[in-house]
């Protein structure tokens, strides 16, 4: 089941129908409708004007993945700074954006989103990258030798297609880029990323990218 949140008439005419896309779709006009309904609910894409009555902050993102880890959120703002968006995604967001979008614009970030990605703005984006990397700096100074040394086999016992994913992954491409480039299905990428999550005991795509990081020498990241 997916969710739009919102009860602005301008933006629910831009989002709803495309959303309706993505199947079976409910619209909400207050946040704690959200909750209420979060708490039995499948997994599902979830829009949220940050306007709505009782959305308090970023901070009501993380009590809403508390409660369901499998919801993926956008967040929607009339407008929208670089560190609002850096704070949905510390919140556990799955991307922000403007309002005021067309509609192909739309569609490319559900899809960026449903396919497992991050959606963040061009201006955004070199400091989420700044920051991962003082984070994942911070985390070899603490990881102790013998640590790295099993992320290290971990990694290597993966079947070298499983390595391959795992690669592009890191190096930000999206569930399509890595079908297209590995001349696989989308659902075969899939499962693949499945296996791969439980083999490595990783939850989501960002904390795979940050262990292969640590073991692979990416020269740059273009997204995650």
């Amino acid at each position: 089941m997916n969710f739009l949140v919102s009860k602005n008439p301008v933006l629910i005419d831009l989002y709803w129908n495309i959303l309706l896309e993505q199947g079976e779709s409910l619209l909400l006009s207050d946040f704690s409708d959200l909750v209420w309904r979060a708490k039995t609910s499948d997994k599902g894409l979830v829009l949220i004007d940050t306007q709505i009555d009782g959305f308090a902050g970023m901070h009501s993102l993380t009590d809403l993945k508390r409660i369901n880890q499998n919801l993926k959120v956008l967040v929607i703002a009339v407008e929208l700074t670089t560190d609002d968006e850096l704070s949905a995604l510390a919140a556990g967001a799955s991307g922000s954006c403007k309002s005021n979008l067309l509609p192909d614009k739309i569609r490319q970030i559900f899809t960026t989103i449903q396919d497992g990605g991050v959606w963040i703005s061009s201006a955004g984006l070199p400091q989420l990258l700044q920051r991962l990397k003082r984070l994942e700096e911070l985390s070899k100074k603490n990881t102790p030798k013998n640590e790295s040394a099993q992320q290290h086999e971990k990694i290597s016992s993966l079947t070298p297609r499983e390595r391959e994913i795992v690669e592009l992954v890191a190096s930000g491409d999206c569930n399509k880029i890595i079908a297209s480039k590995l001349n696989i299905a989308d659902r075969t990428v899939k499962a693949h990323l499945s296996v791969i999550f439980q083999k490595l005991k990783v939850n989501d795509r960002l904390q795979l990218a940050l262990l292969a990081n640590k073991t692979f020498d990416h020269k740059k990241r273009a997204s995650l």
